[in-house]
């Protein structure tokens, strides 16, 4: 009980939230150190679960955008359904792992959300040499995404840089090393430059406050006016 306390108090200071807040509010997108959203214990956890995971290549995006990455699904929100677990065991032990309350207050206190978030989607990404991801929107796949998290899991690899294009902002781009947390708003475009070398992976998870279906068919039939 004494050292869940203690990580709880450390995930709950008011300073270094207020930061983070604060830096999101400016420019879009924060970084979070290594060992402050996740320790090495959960971040060794969430690695060995996703090798349970199946894993497909996706090279377009829910927009039509161009990508060249291996994906895990841990939990998937198809248009005109409800977010869920992907089957298998694994998924839901990882969403146990990021929904613990102490992260949620922490996350909560850094998104400016006066409730608790609800995560949409949640997958893992991995990225050989060549791999890459377009420039997109994330709230075309679900325009109830508000905010993207995600946690880099590699080491020992180059290119993979992640930029952002904000509307009256010189685009940023941002190199998160191992175990950092990068939180940016999913009505900025972005796009993962091509790794070079080793291999980038991540966890990537979407935060919303609502709950229900996946409203981009009804949505899409507005496209284009």
């Amino acid at each position: 009980m004494v050292r869940a306390m203690n990580h709880k108090s450390r995930l709950l200071s008011e300073e270094a939230l207020t930061k983070y807040r604060i830096e999101l509010l400016v420019k879009g997108t924060v970084v979070i150190g290594p060992q402050i959203l996740f320790t090495q214990d959960e971040l060794a956890k969430i690695d060995q679960l996703q090798a349970e995971i199946p894993e497909e290549e996706v090279r377009e995006g829910d927009a039509g955008d161009s990508h060249n990455v291996f994906v895990k699904r841990v939990r998937i929100d198809p248009p005109g359904r409800a977010p869920s677990n992907a089957n298998g065991a694994a998924p839901g032990q990882i969403m146990e792992l990021l929904e613990r309350k102490d992260r949620s207050f922490a996350l909560r206190k850094i998104l400016g959300a006066t409730s608790d978030y609800v995560i949409r989607r949640c997958q893992m990404h991995r990225m050989p040499p060549g791999s890459y991801v377009g420039i997109h929107l994330d709230a075309a796949s679900d325009p109830d995404f508000e905010y993207s998290v995600i946690v880099q899991l590699a080491r020992d690899f180059e290119g993979g840089e992640f930029v952002v294009y904000p509307s009256g902002y010189e685009h940023q781009v941002y190199r998160p090393p191992f175990g950092a947390v990068l939180v940016t708003t999913c009505r900025v475009q972005h796009e993962v430059k091509p790794v070079l070398t080793g291999e980038r992976r991540s966890l990537v998870y979407f935060c919303s406050k609502r709950s229900g279906a996946n409203r981009r068919i009804i949505e899409s039939s507005t496209a284009g006016l």
